[in-house]
């Protein structure tokens, strides 16, 4: 297939399929589409299953509400509020920081990765997720302006209700409910907004998120593929409830992939492409220094560096155990992706010379990266 064709193939199936919420059938099916496409394509393809939550909600309710109730129960049975508090805080720290352990009380499906490569030793990793969110009340344009502030938020709740509740044991003093009582009523509100989410909130049709990051994986699987550039792509299930599509990649294939540059394609339909320089929601990741200066040093004007401390990407976990990894995302002018996790992420809002240019972005990069390679 020709790069228009492969493109707008992919983009025309992506209206067919709609919504792909983590773990259900509709990510199974546009998976499966991948695999397909990647077998045409002459790739050795691999499909593996895994357990994933169908969403994140209910872990952080658990969280939330545990924290919340630390608070709300600190006059009276101060032990159980000081014990709890901390428990639950150092649980919400490895869920943000995409070591999951209450995440895993919720996996009750089966979500799956698909993999495509023409050699056991690759020399790049291609990672896009296929799921789509379900949309929420908190990603409502007219709302969401700065998810670092809303994370920085919670966290900041979550660690005054532990702070108070640690001399409350020593310092018998009402003072210490009053400080805690707003940060666990915001803690309420957060999980009365989530379980809104998943009972009266639709799924976004995931076109930008991360429809386009799939079609500009496999147009390059098939550009690398004529030119017999040694690589792996992995489209990922189950990102939306928690990353858990990179995660399995990680437990399967971490040994292989040691060392190799893996690139998160994610969001880039629209807005400007942008090199995540930082990564995380509690924890902040670093992009490698040497990877981000191979990319410095093309001559693309399009292409900005700033850091993303959103949600986490699937390049995330990859981060926070050293691997070699970066997201190439796009950003509107909140510094957002756009029409993020919302009904308005629908195929005719992508902006096809986005696509291309992520597309140019990427061979520039290998270009580059084989030319110094040779030169050496």
């Amino acid at each position: 297939m020709s790069q228009e064709s492969l493109l707008d193939h992919v983009l025309t199936k992506l209206q067919d399929f709609g919504p792909r919420p983590s773990a259900s059938h509709r990510e199974r099916e546009f998976l499966l589409f991948v695999r397909e496409t990647l077998n045409r394509l002459g790739l050795q393809t691999e499909w593996e299953s895994f357990q994933a939550p169908a969403t994140y909600t209910w872990a952080y309710l658990v969280l939330w509400l545990g924290l919340a109730q630390a608070g709300l129960v600190l006059p009276r049975i101060p032990l159980l509020s000081a014990i709890s508090s901390l428990v639950f805080l150092v649980l919400e720290y490895f869920e943000l920081s995409t070591f999951p352990l209450v995440s895993r009380l919720f996996c009750f499906h089966t979500s799956g990765n698909v993999l495509g490569k023409n050699s056991e030793d690759p020399e790049v990793v291609l990672l896009a997720h296929a799921d789509s969110a379900t949309t929420s009340i908190f990603f409502h344009p007219r709302f969401v302006t700065n998810p670092r502030v809303s994370l920085l938020l919670f966290i900041i709740a979550s660690l005054a209700i532990a702070g108070v509740s640690v001399p409350a044991l020593f310092f018998p003093l009402k003072l210490w409910f009053w400080i805690a009582l707003p940060f666990a009523l915001y803690l309420l509100f957060l999980a009365f907004g989530h379980l809104h989410r998943e009972v009266a909130m639709p799924p976004s049709p995931g076109a930008n998120d991360n429809g386009s990051g799939v079609a500009v994986a496999l147009e390059l699987s098939r550009i690398f593929k004529e030119q017999g550039i040694p690589f792996w792509v992995v489209v990922t299930g189950a990102e939306e409830s928690g990353n858990w599509g990179a995660l399995h990649v990680i437990a399967k294939h971490g040994p292989k992939l040691w060392g190799k540059p893996i690139m998160n394609l994610d969001n880039i339909g629209s807005g400007t492409l942008t090199l995540a320089t930082q990564e995380g929601m509690w924890k902040i990741y670093e992009a490698p220094p040497d990877l981000v200066a191979e990319f410095r040093k093309l001559p693309l004007p399009f292409l900005a560096f700033r850091p993303y401390l959103g949600l986490s990407t699937d390049a995330t976990p990859f981060l926070a155990r050293g691997f070699t990894a970066a997201t190439i995302i796009a950003l509107g002018g909140k510094g957002l992706p756009v029409n993020w996790h919302w009904h308005t992420d629908t195929v005719e809002n992508l902006e096809r010379d986005n696509l291309e240019k992520a597309v140019q972005l990427v061979l520039s990069w290998i270009a580059h990266r084989r030319g110094s390679s040779a030169e050496c």
